[in-house]
């Protein structure tokens, strides 16, 4: 039982202190956009959940630890795909896991992404564990389903989603059910969620047309050394490649062609699974876990400050601290001149775009300039904060 309390307090610990830095960094526009719970670009499931704890206190940072100690508990979960008895097998691929440099980036961000590569992780698991697997085959339709309507990308695990299911001694109609049949109902899904569609064609055009096809398969390689902080990317390639593991390898080329198209850096944790899973198959990497795992943490420690986010703390919660210190009560109109993102719209005022309207103007109480706001200076009654980095006027009550 010591065995195994203290290596999960452990990662709980490390997650929690992960989470901390993210939330010391500030909310994202996509990670606002989830805890809003805005129908874009992905199914309602986890955003849904998140929307349902917009009344809790400190929303943001309960979201980055539970997001960030579950991932990181998937240790438990890679180290049970070793199929090889030998020694140091599954604290390998427990290592490996652990020293992803996409996993110990991303932990404490609030994105789908890493709870799509935690869901892949379970049916990488499914497809190498030789279990009798189809007593419960209807609650691995509703995972399927569930992972589904996360988040768009796992599409990509098509493959090997179909190869867990396919394998089953059941008759046919109940195994293409289990894997179509979700599928289908995220396509009536999309079919009435036009947004989600627009987005999605949107951002994959910003992408290709940002750069050369060069610069596209560059991002795809740099994001598939990432999620495997370069050790396990090779060994995990080579392993699947050499175990002839197809749904793994159709898999990994579904991935980098979608970052080629749509690049994101914390896409770069949907590689994570699959390098796990391709080092499990392949036996002879077992003989030398403990090189592996030095070599291992040697890439991470290069590759996790290279990789992790880069920015200043957002200036959106000093901001509205210092708003509200000015006596701007919460659910006042904000007005923002400029570019902005959803991070803007996560706190305590009504957001809108700065225009020429007088009746806007008149009712705002905060007003952040991005950009020039020459409606702003010098009209009565305003006043400009001082401490803070952006530009910023409140209109306290009188």
């Amino acid at each position: 039982m010591r065995r195994f309390i203290n290596p999960f307090f452990g990662l709980v610990l490390l997650g929690l202190s992960l989470a901390a830095i993210h939330a010391w960094q500030g909310i994202t526009t996509d990670e606002a956009k989830y805890l809003l719970n805005i129908p874009y670009p992905h199914p309602p499931f986890i955003r849904s959940i998140f929307g349902f704890t917009s009344a809790l206190i400190g929303q943001e940072l309960f979201w980055r630890c539970i997001l960030a100690v579950s991932l990181l508990q998937g240790t438990w979960l890679a180290s049970a795909c070793a199929q090889s008895r030998e020694h140091g097998a599954k604290l390998l691929l427990a290592g490996l896991w652990i020293l992803s440099s996409a996993v110990l980036v991303w932990s404490g961000s609030v994105l789908l992404a890493p709870v799509t590569a935690l869901q892949m992780l379970v049916f990488c698991y499914w497809l190498l564990r030789n279990e009798d697997l189809e007593r419960i085959i209807g609650w691995m339709a509703l995972f399927w389903l569930a992972s589904l309507f996360t988040a768009y990308q796992a599409l990509l695990f098509i493959p090997i989603v179909a190869s867990v299911f396919w394998r089953m001694q059941l008759p046919k109609w109940q195994r293409l059910l289990a894997l179509c049949g979700p599928i289908l109902l995220l396509a009536l899904y999309t079919a009435t969620n036009p947004l989600a569609v627009a987005s999605m064609v949107t951002a994959g055009g910003q992408n290709l047309g940002a750069g050369s096809l060069l610069s596209a398969l560059r991002g795809a390689l740099w994001l598939w050394i990432l999620g495997g902080s370069l050790a396990a990317s090779v060994l995990g390639t080579i392993g699947m490649l050499a175990s002839r593991r197809w749904p793994l390898i159709f898999s990994m080329l579904l991935v980098a062609a979608f970052i080629s198209v749509s690049f994101r850096p914390y896409y770069a944790i949907l590689f994570a699974p699959l390098f796990i899973a391709g080092v499990a198959s392949a036996p002879m990497f077992m003989r030398r876990a403990g090189g592996t795992l030095l070599c291992t943490l040697a890439c991470a420690l290069v590759l996790v400050p290279m990789a992790f986010p880069k920015m200043n703390p957002s200036p959106v919660s000093v901001v509205y601290a210092a708003a509200q210190q000015a006596k701007i009560p919460a659910g006042a109109t904000a007005i923002i001149a400029g570019d902005f993102g959803h991070e803007w719209q996560y706190g305590p005022y009504v957001v809108h775009r700065m225009i020429s309207n007088p009746h806007l103007l008149d009712s705002a109480r905060v007003a952040v300039c991005r950009a020039e706001c020459h409606d702003i200076r010098g009209r009565a009654g305003w006043q400009q904060l001082t401490g803070v980095s952006v530009e910023t006027w409140v209109r306290p009550i009188r």
